[in-house]
């Protein structure tokens, strides 16, 4: 039985999820018992060789039909067999002693979970700007981070999972209650910073390194959270894009 488990959403990702499982299977291998960790990677109804290569590297693929990122991270935690359960974005790659560090912040019993730091793998203005007021206030303001973002299994289920009706965003509402729910049973949020996540740029080489200022006054106009609830708003951004 796993002690880790960790889930990777994937839809059309063969371009990035053999770096992904790479990066992640170096993790494993650095980890004192690698069997410990098991890789669960989600199919969300992809049509390329996500699965073929996913597989290829040891991952177990389940599959999840409903186009829904939550759903998807919330179908690999209910296959999960973990104490500690993880996510991250399946194109993003981690540092080698990344494992290490989640374990040894669950197993200190301070901590309802966590995150970890955020690289970028493209610098430009547009980017460091979206960076700036994105990541840096959840950093220093909130006390909380993404990248790859891990809780106890008892936890996730009382928080009451990643947030369904949400088709971006499941990741940020998650974090910021589970921050919230830390607080009530006496536990912090852990945010790791001598490991992190690098993540791709392929948002900002699709739509433009300014598009998320684009469409920040969008996002405030159709309510805050509630246009992460519009399924045709997110669709263009999220779903129906260039893999």
């Amino acid at each position: 039985m796993e002690k880790i488990s960790l889930i990777i959403p994937a839809f059309n990702e063969e371009q990035y999820i053999g770096r992904t499982l790479d990066s992640v299977n170096k993790a494993k291998d650095h980890y004192g018992n690698p069997s410990l960790i098991k890789i669960i990677v989600v199919d969300n109804c992809s049509t390329d060789m996500t699965e073929k290569i996913a597989k290829s590297r040891g991952a177990t693929v389940v599959k999840e039909e409903k186009r829904c990122i939550a759903s998807v991270r919330n179908k690999g935690a209910q296959v999960a067999g973990g104490s500690i359960l993880g996510f991250l974005d399946a194109d993003s790659c981690v540092s080698s002693n990344i494992f290490n560090s989640v374990d040894d912040a669950m197993s200190s019993g301070k901590y309802i979970g966590g995150g970890t730091a955020i690289k970028l793998e493209k610098r430009s203005f547009g980017i460091y700007l979206t960076y700036w007021i994105t990541i840096f206030p959840a950093r220093w303001l909130l006390g909380v981070a993404g990248g790859l973002i891990f809780t106890g299994r008892q936890a996730f289920e009382d928080i009451g999972r990643f947030d369904e009706s949400l088709y971006c965003a499941e990741d940020s509402k998650f974090i910021l209650e589970m921050k919230k729910y830390g607080k009530m049973k006496g536990k912090k949020f852990k945010v790791i910073s001598t490991d992190c996540v690098i993540t791709s740029s392929r948002s900002f080489d699709q739509f433009g390194d300014w598009y998320y200022f684009k469409n920040l006054p969008k996002i405030i106009w159709r309510g805050g959270i509630r246009a992460f609830r519009d399924k045709d708003y997110c669709w263009r951004f999220w779903y129906d894009v260039r893999r």
